[in-house]
């Protein structure tokens, strides 16, 4: 990136303002917004969190034989201090030569220009991390492949037990139950030192074929299956998967569905690899930041006087124009360092249901 940083049509602090509001438009409306809340890094490139494993047995000590050699214990540990580095998130769009040409290089025009693409900047931005919170959540990691030169996967160290959960019997199959699965699942995710989970993250399809599955009728009318309904409400399933202590159940289909219905724009995720039909994840709440959280970290634009971003924590989007004299055009460069960070893996499971 080079050519002269502009501050006459718009400078870099108000260029950062926009790209900030447009991420956190969009980031608010996001799902996984609300289990990974975006907290600052105070400053830091590199993003600490305590991550809890399962339990080990502890070892005990042994008797020995007077004047025999005592043994060693295991200097293994099962929890500790964890770190990875936080990464740009960048994107440049650009005003053209022809653009400039067509409107007589008017500042009035460049910077009504300018605005509304920073803002899609931020926007792409928070799509971009919704992407990588999903495979935090879905695969306790997140493998970043051949983008931008960048080949990297950090692990979260999710238990294989809680990992590719799947019941006895397929939840729209007959006899399956899935009252017993979740239960089930729940003494897994607390004997793994995970805490209980109360919420859901699922598909429409998943509650669908609650609502005809036998336990699930039996359950919520405490009647033999002869004296009960054909079928339940999605009210009623939610009632019933509280009664076991699952009060928080969401559809992330439909509320991505909502979301492109009533802001105009298509998120770029394949439902069917990403989140497929037959997914039921288990977590303990939403917006827990002990769980996870989307660490936001510093750039070296908010770090340097020239560009007068000062802010009083080097975090978050920042975004600045630039001027290119031969031809005459601008650049539009947004900025961020961040990354999701699922920290209590062991509170979390993925069965697949369908």
């Amino acid at each position: 990136m080079s050519g002269t940083l502009v501050k006459d049509i718009m400078n870099p602090a108000e260029a950062t303002g926009i790209v900030q509001a447009g991420f956190d438009f969009v980031n608010g409306l996001l799902p996984m917004s609300k289990v990974f809340p975006v907290v600052s890094n105070e400053g830091k490139e590199v993003v600490n969190w305590h991550s809890v494993v399962p339990v080990k047995p502890m070892e005990t000590m042994v008797f020995r034989a007077w004047d025999a050699e005592a043994g060693h214990m295991d200097t293994e540990v099962t929890s500790g201090e964890q770190y990875m580095d936080l990464l740009p998130l960048s994107k440049m769009s650009h005003i053209t030569e022809k653009d400039v040409i067509a409107h007589n290089d008017d500042p009035k025009w460049v910077r009504d220009k300018a605005e509304g693409l920073f803002e899609k900047l931020g926007q792409q931005a928070a799509m971009r991390i919704e992407l990588a919170r999903v495979a935090a959540l879905m695969d306790a990691k997140i493998t970043l492949e051949k983008e931008n030169g960048l080949q990297v996967q950090y692990t979260f160290d999710r238990p294989e037990d809680l990992s590719a959960i799947t019941p006895k019997k397929k939840w729209n199959a007959a006899g399956a139950t899935p009252v017993t699965d979740i239960e089930t699942w729940i003494k897994l995710i607390v004997n793994n030192r995970g805490r209980r989970p109360a919420a859901v993250l699922t598909t429409s399809k998943v509650i669908d074929a609650l609502r005809t599955n036998e336990e699930m009728i039996t359950t919520y009318t405490q009647r033999a299956l002869t004296d009960s309904m054909p079928k339940l409400t999605v009210q009623q399933v939610m009632e019933v998967l509280a009664g076991i202590g699952v009060y928080d159940v969401r559809m992330i289909d439909e509320m991505y569905q909502e979301i492109e219905t009533n802001n105009g724009f298509s998120v770029p995720l394949d439902m069917s690899t990403a989140i497929p039909d037959g997914t039921f994840v288990m977590f303990p709440a939403y917006m827990d930041t002990d769980l996870g959280f989307t660490a936001s970290g510093p750039t070296a634009e908010a770090a340097s006087g020239d560009y007068g971003i000062n802010k009083s924590v080097n975090d978050g989007m920042v975004g600045a124009m630039l001027r290119h004299d031969a031809p005459v055009s601008y650049d539009l460069w947004a900025n961020g360092t961040m990354m999701p960070v699922l920290q209590e893996a062991v509170s979390t499971a993925k069965a697949s249901v369908l």
